[in-house]
């Protein structure tokens, strides 16, 4: 069984359960989304434990092959959980910068130093999907619910 995946299971569950407590206190239009987002990814990580279970279950009645693991094989997985660990240090970062960089801001340098360290995606998707992530959170969370999301940094707010 994959600790991993099982613990990213558990933490999604967990956390859509406090945004669920939590978005049961807003007034009734603005907690519309929130439930609904919190609903969704509450059953992804049901899904995604009842996967790894059944998965592990099926590994455990299959002949096992004969495991011949290269350390080329090991140094790039030691290397991917490197750059896991650090965009979810990253992701924490982002959050407390959010209330002074501004919603626009953090998010855009987030995603850009992200995607570079994953480096997976060529910068011009990244550019596009920066762009469409951030109008379209503007979109449902300021035009649709009117939620007060801090968009620029408070010195250029005042502008």
């Amino acid at each position: 069984m994959n600790i991993s995946r099982v613990a990213l299971a558990l933490v999604s569950i967990g956390i859509a359960g406090v945004f669920y407590v939590n978005a049961l206190e807003y007034p009734s239009r603005a907690a519309s989304m929130p439930l609904i987002y919190s609903v969704v990814v509450a059953l992804l990580g049901v899904a995604m434990l009842v996967q790894e279970v059944v998965g592990a279950r099926r590994r455990k009645l299959a002949p096992a092959p004969s495991s011949d693991t290269s350390e080329g094989e090991s140094s790039e997985t030691g290397g991917q959980r490197w750059k896991a660990l650090l965009v979810l240090v990253l992701a924490a970062v982002y959050i407390n910068c959010i209330m002074w960089l501004g919603y626009v801001l953090a998010t855009v340098v987030f995603m850009l130093v992200a995607l570079a360290i994953v480096r997976h995606v060529a910068l011009r998707f990244s550019l596009i999907g920066i762009s469409l992530l951030v109008a379209m959170v503007c979109l449902v969370f300021i035009g649709f619910l009117g939620l007060p999301v801090p968009l620029l940094p408070p010195f250029l707010a005042a502008f």
